[in-house]
């Protein structure tokens, strides 16, 4: 019987192939997986000092590594003392008015003698379409303020406020 060489060479590339593929299978068999591993199994004595890093923490634990806080800042100095607020502005909350059902209405608040108003506002028992600014007559010490009541079926009580200095 004669040997073909070129029969041996593609029967010796099989068995090299049937080999190589033999011992990768059972390297990837030798792997443990995930879900092979039991809950709480894997301890500290299991893991190799240095190898964790900040992102293989959770959020909730990473924000529970916080150091000592800091010495204490230097104190800086005390600034002189401004004027007092009260002393140079006064809030005047002018009568509470009803204004009607239906109706519009207005309501005046007014600085006292020698006060400019610098600011006002109003208040409203119910949420309603108003305008307020200066009053007139006197613009320079008195706050209005128009109540547009005419869309809703209950009556609202209103107070105007103004800022004086």
């Amino acid at each position: 019987m004669r040997i073909n060489k070129k029969a041996v060479g593609i029967a010796g590339a099989v068995i090299a192939v049937a080999a190589l593929s033999g011992s990768g299978t059972a390297v990837a068999a030798g792997l443990i997986t995930t879900n092979q591993i039991k809950d709480s199994a894997i301890t500290t004595g299991k893991v190799k000092n240095g190898t964790l890093t900040l992102k293989d923490f959770k959020a909730s634990e990473r924000a529970k590594l916080v150091g000592p806080a800091g010495p204490a800042g230097v104190t800086g100095m005390t600034g002189p003392a401004g004027a007092s607020a009260s002393a140079s502005q006064a809030i005047v909350q002018g009568p509470t008015v009803t204004v009607a059902a239906y109706d519009i209405g207005y309501a005046d608040a007014y600085c006292p003698a020698g006060k400019k108003i610098t600011g006002g506002g109003y208040f409203a028992s119910v949420a309603i379409p108003a305008s307020s600014g200066p009053a007139a007559p006197s613009p320079t010490t008195g706050w209005r303020t128009v109540i547009n009541n005419s869309d809703n079926p209950v009556a609202v009580d209103v107070y105007a406020f103004a800022v004086c200095a």
